[in-house]
């Protein structure tokens, strides 16, 4: 009986040493599908990965998706992550203006009037719909302004009698310059 004990005591040795081998070939095989090596880098299949292993990549940092295999953070090199940031929101403020109107004749902008506005642009920039503010302003600064445009219009211009809560819209000829006038308006400034 002797032999026995010994036999069973061997064969519980080798199911011990067995279960020990499984486990580490087990654990290997999800430390390489994780990490993804060795990997084979012609092969363009995605491979398993499960899910408490997705857990240990942080929420904040996106894997970029041209990698076939998913790496753990501290696996990837810089190039292999992109932060994911929130498309920005436009601010908009009312601002009550006085808006006054140009055009680009001699009586308007004076006798050296060229046809360019002071940011470089020709006076056909955006259909000929534009500002002219001070510097407060800075040129490309969006504009909402009721009665004149169907859309948003630029601070392209700028003006010697231009100072503060008083822009110019442009207009093409003299005429609608004087149609416009002065006016009073509530000015919806895009920041």
């Amino acid at each position: 009986m002797r032999t026995n004990g010994k036999a069973i005591s061997n064969f519980k040795k080798l199911i011990h040493i067995g279960g020990v081998a499984l486990v580490m070939t087990l654990t290997l095989g999800v430390a390489v599908v994780v990490s993804g090596h060795p990997a084979d880098t012609s092969s363009a299949r995605p491979r398993f990965v499960p899910q408490s292993a997705l857990a240990i990549q942080s929420t904040a940092t996106v894997i970029d998706t041209t990698h076939v295999q998913t790496e753990l953070l501290h696996d990837a090199t810089p190039g292999e992550t992109k932060s994911v940031e929130a498309p920005a929101t436009p601010h908009r403020r009312i601002v009550k203006m006085l808006v006054t109107a140009y055009c680009p004749c001699p009586k308007c902008c004076g006798e050296n009037a060229s046809g360019i506005t002071a940011s470089g642009k020709l006076v056909t920039a955006n259909g000929g719909q534009f500002v002219a503010a001070d510097a407060s302003l800075p040129f490309g600064t969006k504009l909402i302004i009721p009665g004149y445009a169907n859309a948003t219009v630029e601070v392209l211009d700028r003006g010697g009698a231009i100072r503060g809560n008083h822009i110019d819209v442009f207009f093409p000829t003299h005429q609608e310059a004087i149609q416009w006038g002065r006016r009073f308006v509530d000015v919806t400034i895009v920041d």
